[in-house]
Order: C-alpha cells, then sequence, then structure tokens
C-alpha cells in the first residue's frame, strides 16, 4: 500500500464521472465533500495489499496514528488514488481493503471520512506547507517505509574554523560555543539582524519558527502550487507564474551570461549510468537519483548541470587563445529530496536552475573572472531581494589564508558583510565558493546564487586546453550559478514580501516581475471603452495592463486589484474620460492603511512604470487582457 499524507487548511472533492465498471454504489452524501483541517490520506491498495490485508491495514493506521499525533490532527479523509503504483490490486479486493482502512482508523477514535472508489473526481487542496505538511509512506504487511525530513542540524561539522568579515575589510574571528558575543552583531543596521539569523542557522541549525508565508502567497496569487498527480517536490505553475519565471531566465541570459560573454547550450535530461563520468559526478547525489532502467541499461535523470557540461567541454578543442571559454545553461534538475524536506518552493526534488561554467588558464584569470561573478551576483541579489540577503563563504583554510587580502577586498566591494566557514583540508572539488543568502521572513536562509572555484576537475575530467607550448593543460574551472534555482528565487520573492507585510507596507513584487503592472477599472460599462483605449497605449509602451470590465462593483473590483498585488490602480470615471487626467494608486508608496494616489497623464503613468523597470527584461501578459475572460485557477485564493 502506497500512502501519501498531506495535512491541509482545507480540501475539497466533486465527483465528474465514472472510472471503472466495479466502482462502488455512488450516495447523493457521497458525490461530493467539504472538509476543514484535515489529514488527507492518499491512497493507493497494491496486488501484494490482498493476502495480508488485516497486517498492511494495521500498519498503514498506525502510520496514519504517528503522524495525526505529531499534527494534533483528529479528522482524517481516506481519498482512493491509483496514481502511487503501477502495481494495483483489483478493484474488487482494492476497494474492500479501503473499507478496512476506513473501519480501523474511526475505531482508533479518527473522525473519519472517504471518498468514493472507482468513480473520476475534481479536487481543491490547500496544503499547509510546513515540514510535515507532505510525507510519503511504503506500507507492507511486515514494516511501514518512512520518508521524512531530517532534524536539523548544525552545518559546521566538517569547519573548525569561523569569522566575519565586514563590509568595511575588518575580520572577526568567530568561537561557534559563543558566537553571539561577536561586536559585528551589535551593529545597528539591518544587514547585521539578518547576518545574525544566518549564522545563527549556520552554526545551531536552528529551524525556522514560523510557517513559510510564501505558500499562501504563491497560491492566492495564482503562480505556483503542488501537483498531488506527480512525486511530491514537483509543482506546477500557472500563467503568471510561468511569466515571471521566463523573466527571471532572461534576466539571467541577457543581464548576466551573454554580457558575462558567455555561449549558451542545452544538453540532455537522462544520462547513462555506465558512462564513468557520470558515475563519478554522481557523487554526493546518488541516492537522491531518479533512476530508470530500460533495454538491460540504467540511467539517471539529471541532478546537476555538470553532467551535461563536463562531457560537453570534453570534446571541445580549444587553445590558450580561447580562453577563458565560458557556457551557459538553463538546466531542469531532479533530486529526489526527503518528502519531509520538501517545503513549498524551499527545497524541491525538480528545479529549474541558470548555470554558468568559466574555464580559465591559471589563477590571475580564474580570480579576474570569479570577481566580475560576483559583482554580476551583487547587482542580481540587489535587484530580487534589496536589503534581504547576506554572503556565505566555504572553503578550504590555506586557500583563504594566501588569498585573504584578495578575499577582504572582494566583500568591501560587495557591500554585505560575509560568514566564513573554513575547514583544514579539501573535502569537495572548489577550494572556495560563496553563496548568495537571502534571509526571509519565516527566518529561513535560501542560497540564490553561488559562484566556486574549482582546483580539482579540470585534470580530474581531463577538460584541458592547449597551451603555447603545444601541450595539454588542465582548466582551472570556475562553476557559477546565477538562479541556484528559479523555484527558490520565487520563495525569495514571496518571503522579502512577507516582510515587508510585517512592517506595515504592502506586500508586493518588484514591478518588471509582476504579472500585471496595471490594472484599469471602469465604474460603468460606458467607461470600459476608455479603459481599452489607454491599455492600447500602455501595452504599446511595453507596459502589462488589466482591463476589469467584470460586472462588479468598483470597491470590490479595486479590493480585488490590491490582493493581486498590481502595482497601479486606476479607477476610470466620467471625469477621467472628460479630463484625460487619471487617479493612480501606486502601491509601493502607500501603506497597509492608507493609499498613496497621484494624478497623471497615461503617458505620465507609462513613465512611471518604465522608471521602475529600466532596463530589466520585458515580455507581455500570459492571460487575456480582460478579466472578465480569465479563468480562475486556484478557488479558495478568491
Amino acid at each position: 500500500m502506497k500512502l501519501l499524507l498531506i495535512h491541509a487548511d482545507g480540501f475539497e472533492y466533486r465527483v465528474t464521472g465514472r472510472a471503472v465498471d466495479m466502482a462502488e454504489p455512488l450516495t447523493d452524501d457521497m458525490r461530493e465533500g467539504v472538509f476543514e483541517e484535515v489529514l488527507v490520506v492518499f491512497t493507493t491498495v497494491e496486488k501484494g495489499d490482498v493476502e495480508a490485508k488485516e497486517a498492511v491495514v494495521g500498519n498503514a493506521v498506525a502510520s496514519v496514528k504517528e503522524v495525526a499525533s505529531k499534527l494534533s490532527v483528529g479528522r482524517v479523509l481516506v481519498y482512493p488514488y491509483a496514481h502511487l503504483s503501477s502495481d494495483l490490486a483489483n478493484p474488487g479486493d482494492a476497494l474492500r481493503v479501503l473499507q478496512m482502512f476506513e473501519d480501523a482508523l474511526r475505531r482508533e477514535g479518527f473522525e473519519t471520512h472517504r471518498s468514493p472508489f472507482g468513480w473520476y473526481k475534481s479536487f481543491k487542496l490547500s496544503c499547509k506547507g510546513h515540514p510535515l505538511a507532505e510525507l510519503s509512506r511504503s506500507i507492507t504487511a511486515e514494516t511501514v517505509e518512512v520518508e521524512e525530513a531530517e532534524k536539523p542540524t548544525p552545518k559546521t561539522r566538517e569547519f573548525h574554523r569561523f569569522l566575519v568579515i565586514d563590509i568595511d575589510g575588518k575580520v572577526y574571528e568567530l568561537d561557534p560555543s559563543d558566537w553571539r558575543s561577536c561586536p559585528v552583531f551589535g551593529k545597528k543596521d539591518p544587514v547585521y539582524r539578518l547576518l545574525a539569523i544566518f549564522v545563527r542557522n549556520e552554526v545551531e541549525g536552528n529551524p525556522p519558527k514560523k510557517t513559510p508565508k510564501h505558500i499562501e502567497y504563491m497560491r492566492r496569487l495564482e503562480l505556483v502550487d503542488y501537483c498531488p498527480e506527480s512525486d511530491v517536490g514537483n509543482m506546477k505553475f500557472y500563467p503568471n507564474g510561468v511569466l515571471i519565471a521566463d523573466l527571471v531566465k532572461d534576466y539571467a541570459m541577457f543581464k548576466v551570461a551573454l554580457p558575462w560573454g558567455a555561449m549558451k547550450v542545452q544538453n540532455p535530461l537522462i544520462y547513462r549510468e555506465s558512462v564513468k563520468e557520470i558515475r563519478e559526478l554522481m557523487g554526493e547525489f546518488h541516492e537522491r537519483d531518479y533512476r530508470m532502467s530500460y533495454g538491460g541499461e540504467n540511467f539517471v535523470l539529471r541532478f546537476a548541470s555538470d553532467p551535461g557540461a563536463f562531457p560537453f567541454m570534453q570534446k571541445t578543442l580549444f587553445s590558450y587563445r580561447h580562453l577563458p571559454v565560458k557556457i551557459y545553461e538553463e538546466v531542469q534538475c531532479f533530486r529526489r529530496e526527503k518528502s519531509g524536506e520538501v517545503v513549498g518552493l524551499r527545497r524541491l526534488r525538480s528545479f529549474t536552475m541558470t548555470d554558468q561554467h568559466c574555464f580559465c588558464r591559471d589563477e590571475e584569470q580564474a580570480k579576474e573572472e570569479f570577481e566580475r561573478l560576483c559583482l554580476l551576483f551583487r547587482d542580481l541579489m540587489n535587484m530580487i531581494a534589496p536589503g534581504s540577503w547576506v554572503l556565505g563563504w566555504e572553503g578550504v583554510e590555506w586557500f583563504y589564508e594566501e588569498n585573504k587580502d584578495w578575499l577582504r577586498n572582494l566583500t568591501v566591494k560587495m557591500g554585505v558583510p560575509a560568514f566564513f566557514k573554513l575547514s583544514r583540508e579539501m573535502s569537495h572539488y572548489f577550494a572556495i565558493k560563496n553563496e548568495y543568502q537571502v534571509i526571509g521572513a519565516d527566518e529561513a536562509n535560501v542560497q540564490i546564487s553561488t559562484v566556486q572555484y574549482d582546483i580539482k576537475n579540470g585534470e580530474r575530467f581531463k577538460i584541458m586546453y592547449v597551451g603555447e607550448d603545444g601541450k595539454k593543460h588542465p582548466c582551472i574551472i570556475l562553476h557559477a550559478s546565477s538562479f541556484g534555482s528559479i523555484e527558490r528565487t520565487l520563495y525569495a520573492l514571496l518571503e522579502v514580501a512577507a516582510r515587508m507585510e510585517e512592517e506595515g507596507r504592502p506586500p508586493m513584487l518588484p514591478v518588471w516581475l509582476s504579472p500585471e503592472q496595471v490594472r484599469l477599472i471602469p465604474v460603468a460599462e460606458r467607461h470600459v471603452a476608455k479603459c481599452m483605449e489607454i491599455a492600447d497605449f500602455l501595452e504599446k509602451s511595453r507596459v502589462r495592463v488589466g482591463v476589469d470590465d467584470r460586472e462588479l462593483s468598483v470597491a470590490r473590483k479595486v479590493r480585488d486589484a490590491k490582493t493581486r498585488w498590481v502595482p497601479f490602480i486606476v479607477v476610470v470615471g466620467d471625469r477621467e474620460v472628460e479630463t484625460n487626467r487619471l487617479p493612480v494608486v501606486i502601491r509601493d508608496k502607500s501603506t497597509l492603511k492608507e493609499d498613496y494616489m497621484k494624478e497623471m497623464t497615461v503617458e505620465e503613468l507609462a513613465e512611471e512604470v518604465r522608471s521602475r523597470c529600466r532596463g530589466m527584461p520585458f515580455r507581455p501578459l500570459y492571460v487575456p487582457r480582460e478579466l472578465s475572460r480569465r479563468v480562475t485557477f486556484v478557488a479558495w485564493g478568491r
């Protein structure tokens, strides 16, 4: 038996049609159901469950009891779900096991419900999104196989020396047992509070204390959602979420990779395990790979960028005259993270990274390119999460000592304090790396960008250039990712918005990433034509604009626009038609209690939007301009 347990704020289902001939009889009260504060148990009965059904059901009930006790949940919904296994029991046997499961849970004191077996059903799910909100179980007669989050542990075991370099270049040595006494944490600038949270998380392994706010936002704004039809940690994107992801990728390519001098490449998603280089690169990820076998051979889904980039460069001919050689790739990666570790957008099993590699001749060239990447990523972070990030470093002590003046000067140029963790010996391919860490409102830190200085893999994987002496020499390789995960970047954007809300400001995305930048609201039907005229002008000015032509009150339309975080809201009535002056509510100048309104012409409005997006990528709306033509993807978000 396979179980997928989801702790939900709300769950709704509705029967839409018969799925199998042996579907159980359907009564009126079974046709639909609405549940609040419920543990939804998606259940697949397998062939092997039938002969030992009493033992299997007993283990399944014990598993549900264990999870429910941790969550303090008394309401359980058993939801027959045939998509967790391909080894299905026949329908008659499956129904009998499900009925036994339901009855056994009820005897244990749970308020137990079960959706009908053998029928197609539509459902709406509002997952809570905390670390135990999504768990999977494989049940047999003997055992319960558990996938659950590991307890938070300090991330310092392999390191013996810790220090902070401040923005003025001053170095502070830290004692991890008494790190709070370091005077740098007494400074008043808010960035030092973020630094303290980051150091705490790294040294003590403290878990976030708050439920991640981004989960509510991502669904209410119809950006991203859970996808129960897929594996845990594989998300589905709605049109506005796809738009944001595409704009982020546009930034990575057109504002970072191409100006830096990279060539864009594309490699496959699936690789043969029989290839020596692939096996070696699997390394620490091998226990979390997505594997498959067919044709007598084992394959693995791409778990990082290197399996594509390294074989690609092994076969590329280049000399010292071509160096540095730079490549860029947008990579879909797959890692089977433990289901208990998968939380919203913070950690996923499928994610997209924008990856860069630089193949350098020597240390001087590598350090020059490393610094260029650092400064490009600094600008990126100040655009994505201004005032909400710090810098973390990991490396081997000898490299730090040999290059500490360079690293100190680089920290000064970066303009944010940096926390260093140093080991006595190299345990990875990199001598030093940095990670650009956003601190969300939930006090978790997540890496957005990274630059890594690799002194091993050029020789290890025979990635060589032809030198002036006609001989082959190994490259120093820089690994860099402008966005280590597009999904995690969206998490960071939403958690930064949550901090705005905590501070009394309306939460919002940067204007260039806002799916809809201007909302025009006609007072009456006779004003719709004027709104369309204004919208035509704004669209020609490269502004994403929506027109709320629905038959709703103006107050409700304005409330909806605010709920959707539209940066500029304009109500158009008789006065606006006559004067061509527009009352514009500007979100980033408003508070949660009071709107900031400024009167503008349509030309001034277009320039106001452009001024906040200057130099940023642009794409048009991915949904219809008229709200009356837009479908609803997340009903509970309305």
